[in-house]
């Protein structure tokens, strides 16, 4: 299948999956583009844009003969968050991508945390969700996390999830557990899974978890810039912040992460005209 950059991402995963071709509909409610898919790799509840795609055909913006050139997998380099078109910002322009979605498949269990786990949806249906009931679930924990931008739904003033889910070592991860046992081991338990081992033996941490034990927690207001109520990761604009309001309380998100854990977070969000 293949669709232009300027395609809305949402509206291809609703077309794809009312059609049953599998592979999107964890990612649904992710607003933008096709391109903006691929450039940034979207990824949420498991399922990432590189999964099902296939090559891109792109503008090299520093080739003069100006030719399209037809981008594999490979050539792409893409990692978690992350894409050759996001290591060369502003080099490459994206004008189609290809992607490869089995027909008649199963939708993917390979993510879960307290909001999402969909063999709790099995359980209820008495059947395994179709490919619909994935995506219904997903547009409906988004949100519940107060981020869907979608008639007639919940959504505040924000740029969505702001930071990197980090990954650390098994030491480190040994470390954050304990220290987080310490200051409350009853916050632990309760706010699993909040860590997932990788293939490599690395673990994958739930930012949202480390925010937990720190002063920046839903519903925080800080002037004019604060944390959504219902999503630890997204901050929002209360009323009329600044650039340089939400970059300082992002920036002291990290710090606090940083102090207890050890652990610095990386951004999700870009930002344009400053650091």
């Amino acid at each position: 299948m293949t669709a232009g950059a300027g395609v809305v991402w949402d509206e291809l995963v609703a077309w794809a999956v009312g059609r049953g071709f599998a592979g999107f509909e964890c990612l649904s409610g992710i607003p933008g583009t096709v391109g903006g898919a691929v450039i940034a790799n979207v990824g949420a509840y498991g399922a990432q844009c590189s999964d099902t795609f296939v090559s891109a055909e792109a503008l090299d913006l520093h080739d003069a003969n100006g030719v399209p050139k037809v981008l594999t997998k490979d050539e792409c380099r893409f990692t978690y968050h992350d894409s050759l078109f996001c290591r060369e910002p502003g080099r490459y322009l994206v004008v189609r991508a290809t992607f490869a979605l089995p027909t008649n498949g199963a939708p993917r269990f390979a993510y879960k945390d307290n909001r999402f786990d969909l063999s709790v949806l099995a359980t209820k249906n008495g059947r395994p969700p179709t490919l619909a009931n994935v995506r219904n679930m997903v547009l409906d924990v988004r949100e519940q996390k107060g981020n869907l931008i979608m008639e007639d739904r919940v959504s505040y003033k924000g740029a969505g999830s702001f930071f990197h889910m980090p990954f650390v070592s098994p030491q480190q991860y040994e470390h954050v557990k304990s220290r987080a046992r310490a200051l409350d081991a009853e916050k632990e338990e309760r706010l699993r899974p909040w860590a997932w081992e990788q293939p490599d033996g690395s673990y994958k941490l739930a930012p949202g978890f480390l925010l937990e034990y720190t002063e920046f927690q839903k519903g925080h207001v800080r002037g004019a810039v604060g944390i959504s109520p219902k999503h630890t990761l997204a901050i929002i604009n209360v009323a009329d912040a600044r650039a340089s309001d939400v970059a300082g309380l992002a920036r002291d998100m990290c710090d606090a992460i940083e102090k207890i854990f050890g652990v610095r977070l990386e951004r999700e969000v870009k930002y344009v005209g400053f650091e």
